[in-house]
């Protein structure tokens, strides 16, 4: 009853591995992860650009406070983690490996997207953590533009099982990040992947020990928002937008009416699993 790990290569990613190892009802077989650091590539892209620079470096800043402790505190993991080219997870030497490893499920986060028949030969065992609320939001930034956009009901997290469409799998569970008034943006943000990644053992914990977790319809869903985002839509407006809405109290007017507001955008969630 092993487990296999598909993710990325910046803290948030390897703080999302330790956690996971540190479950010690899941035995952690190897960590694959995908070479370089989407963060750092940001950085870099954007460095003659001082407002997307300044709001990504204060997000490096942050994670470090968040994660380092999490990465630092693990040893076994080093062993077991290995670097592998981008768009691996989706080629035959992948597949090939993952055969003989033969673990009882894969969990994803944080890749490039995954295609081809590795999805199909683990049908079913293969968990994506989407950052986001689907199918509201897709794509990149999916927990980003929601608060430029003024909306922080559409925030959140979704774990389904991978299909090969773009953050389309059925979903096992969602839930929203806690808000509390004085968070910072990164503040908030980081609490809450610490909190998806917990929530994430939980279910591939379980999925160990009764089997296939009970997916969620989304067919009788009655809001029909349906955004996709790209890395390109991250933009100095965009930018500039979030922290005129965070400056006029964005967040005060969320909670003051966050049960009717997140009402008109239902998630699915699992009673068995509490937060």
């Amino acid at each position: 009853m092993s487990t296999v790990v598909f993710t990325s290569n910046s803290l948030r990613h390897k703080a999302f591995a330790a956690i996971i190892n540190n479950n010690p009802n899941i035995d952690l077989l190897k960590v694959f992860h995908e070479d370089g650091s989407p963060l750092n590539e940001l950085i870099k892209k954007r460095e003659k650009n001082i407002i997307e620079l300044g709001h990504l470096e204060a997000r490096s800043i942050a994670e470090k406070d968040f994660f380092e402790l999490y990465i630092n505190s693990q040893n076994k993991i080093q062993a077991i983690s290995e670097i592998v080219p981008r768009s691996w997870f989706s080629s035959k030497a992948c597949l090939e490996i993952l055969k003989e490893l033969n673990p009882s499920q894969i969990l994803v986060y944080g890749t490039s997207i995954i295609k081809g028949e590795i999805i199909n030969y683990f049908k079913k065992k293969i968990l994506n953590l989407h950052l986001g609320l689907s199918p509201f939001y897709r794509g990149a930034g999916t927990n980003y533009f929601p608060f430029v956009n003024n909306e922080p009901e559409y925030a959140g997290s979704t774990f389904m099982y991978l299909d090969q469409g773009i953050d389309t799998g059925e979903i096992i569970h969602q839930f929203r990040p806690l808000i509390n008034i004085n968070d910072s943006f990164h503040q908030f943000s980081n609490r809450f992947l610490i909190s998806s990644f917990k929530t994430y053992s939980k279910i591939a914990e379980r999925n160990l020990k009764f089997g296939l977790c009970e997916p969620f319809s989304t067919n009788n869903i009655k809001n029909k928002k349906r955004l996709v985002y790209k890395k390109s839509d991250f933009t100095s407006e965009s930018v500039i937008k979030l922290y005129k809405n965070l400056k006029n109290g964005m967040l005060d007017k969320y909670l003051l009416n966050k049960e009717e507001k997140c009402n008109n955008v239902p998630i699915l969630q699992q009673d068995w699993l509490e937060v």
